[in-house]
């Protein structure tokens, strides 16, 4: 199987996770020059860490080479092509959208104490918790001098640099909220728009930017971005409580495992607050985590959690729907509408 193959393999696999796979692939495969641009965003991702330290290069390529989706830089891609750009042109923002969500993941291992990271040993665990930290950092300044250098910059630095801010402070907020589980759905939604939404935003609106595409289409696909990023985030944290483990890539309940209260769990305790006293003592070693485990996923389950966080998500897949309406029709649009919905219906 050639290079191009496996990535329009793997875009298919994706898509095919959806409510619309058919639909959804047979979008991805009719963009012109989609597969040939993500083969040279691979290229791009392994040459931008040429020039790092070599330890620092080891981690980072561990996990940048590791797999993933690419969500972000193929929505990239998608938005500049249906700005009429040559997709081409938007590798650089695409590359830096992948490097810039690499560093975050880096950084959340450690702080999550994570030990496996897309089905292998994470940074940390191969190089330790210094090395993982600082490989994040060495990523995100090289995202940002890959932006800085491209013909786009005055629109993408400003706004990837805002980027970057939020991601720290939702970082921060979902900090000082862990294992208190008094979180309320606005802590919830100001955590995922700083973690999750902000980063699809400006990866949307790079797309667009590097098109030479300026005011409100732009803005309207940073507006779909974000919702979209809302409605991912969403379904993930569906997921932590309804997925089959094995394709999930992790054991379900690690969220609330590690102090984490998403919109499903805050559900929950909104209609049984007894939940708390049992998640305080898992959290304080007390009581044996299988079993309180099992009992929280019941009742998440049982208490409509998983069917709000699915919910909300629609509306916001609704919310980015109406935005990119103001986006030129064509391929490159409708690619970039099925996906999303493919994204944010998947279900395991």
């Amino acid at each position: 199987m050639s290079r191009d193959q496996a990535i329009l393999a793997q875009l298919d696999a994706s898509a095919a996770r959806g409510g619309r796979p058919e639909k959804a692939q047979a979008a991805l495969q009719g963009v012109p020059r989609l597969a040939e641009e993500l083969s040279s965003l691979e290229r791009e991702l392994t040459r931008a860490t040429d020039d790092a330290e070599e330890t620092l290069r080891a981690a980072a390529r561990h996990l940048v080479e590791s797999g993933g989706k690419r969500v972000r830089p193929t929505i990239t891609l998608l938005a500049c092509g249906a700005c009429g750009g040559e997709l081409a042109g938007a590798v650089p923002f695409a590359c830096a959208a992948e490097l810039t969500h690499s560093a975050t993941l880096l950084h959340d291992d450690v702080i999550d104490d994570g030990p496996v990271r897309r089905g292998q040993p994470a940074s940390r665990v191969l190089w330790g918790n210094a090395v993982s930290v600082l490989s994040g950092d060495w990523l995100l300044t090289r995202a940002l001098e890959i932006v800085a250098a491209a013909p786009a910059r005055s629109a993408a630095l400003p706004g990837l640099l805002a980027t970057m801010r939020r991601l720290v402070e939702g970082e921060v907020l979902q900090l000082s909220l862990r294992g208190s589980f008094e979180t309320t759905e606005q802590d919830y939604f100001d955590v995922v728009r700083g973690k999750t939404a902000s980063l699809f935003g400006w990866s949307a609106a790079a797309g667009g930017w590097a098109a030479g595409v300026r005011g409100p289409v732009a803005d309207a696909l940073a507006d779909f971005g974000e919702a979209i990023g809302m409605a991912f985030q969403l379904v993930d944290d569906a997921l932590d409580y309804a997925a089959d483990p094995a394709l999930l890539g992790k054991r379900l309940g690690q969220d609330f495992a590690e102090g984490k209260a998403t919109l499903p769990l805050i559900r929950a305790l909104q209609r049984e607050p007894i939940l708390c006293e049992r998640l305080a003592a898992l959290v304080d070693g007390k009581e044996d985590g299988t079993s309180v485990a099992g009992e929280v996923i019941e009742a998440v389950q049982r208490t409509g959690g998983v069917e709000a966080a699915r919910a909300l998500a629609r509306e916001h897949t609704a919310t980015a729907m109406r935005a990119l309406e103001l986006v030129p029709d064509g391929p490159h649009r409708r690619a970039i509408a099925d996906a999303a919905r493919a994204l944010t219906e998947r279900a395991f």
